[in-house]
């Protein structure tokens, strides 16, 4: 049986067992086949992002309600009105991957010996994105089916600094009307919770 600790967890992202890979964060189109559990391998268009900085992913939800009052002025219900969500976090990698999460896919191209990035008013399109996390055994996975690039941080290039790439989303509904997907593997000798 799992120690009630065992569901204590921290945000620590799952490194690729490959060293030359960082591998916890991607991007893909988002006609791919996402993940719906831990495990599942990712899609062959996934593209590694590289590394997010220390600062990790951050998610955010906004609701907004309209409460109803009958007659004697008691509140009778409430009403969604409004609903959003916001993805942050910052990537520290100048990759062609990351840089097309930064300025969209549309807005980079490489050539054999340069990355060319065009900053413009064109739209950017919207991007699946998948996040893997693990704390000792038990792993993680934040999957945004439908992510729209809603601000991007300011660009500083100074010396002795790094020149982070700071993101924003706004995860879109998907068919199913969901925004976000997160997926968490019960600890070893977890018993399953009544319904």
């Amino acid at each position: 049986m799992a120690a009630a600790t065992d569901h204590v967890l921290v945000g620590a992202p799952e490194r690729s067992d490959d060293p030359d890979v960082v591998g916890y964060a991607y991007a893909m189109p988002t006609t791919a086949n996402l993940p719906t559990d831990t495990t599942t391998e990712l899609d062959t268009s996934a593209e590694d992002l590289g590394f997010v900085s220390e600062d990790g992913l951050t998610i955010s939800t906004d609701r907004t309600v309209e409460t109803i009052r009958d007659w004697n002025l008691d509140d009778v219900r409430a009403l969604l009105t409004e609903h959003s969500a916001t993805v942050g976090f910052t990537l520290i990698s100048w990759t062609v991957p990351a840089l097309k999460a930064y300025f969209g896919a549309e807005n980079v191209t490489e050539t054999d010996t340069e990355i060319v990035v065009r900053i413009n008013a064109s739209a950017i399109g919207d991007r699946a994105w998948v996040f893997n996390l693990k704390d000792l055994d038990v792993k993680r996975r934040v999957v945004i089916p439908r992510g729209a690039l809603a601000s991007q941080g300011e660009i500083t290039l100074m010396k002795g600094e790094q020149t982070p790439l700071e993101i924003e989303l706004t995860p879109l509904a998907d068919p199913s009307g969901e925004k976000i997907y997160i997926y968490t593997q019960k600890p070893a000798g977890a018993v399953a919770s009544g319904t």
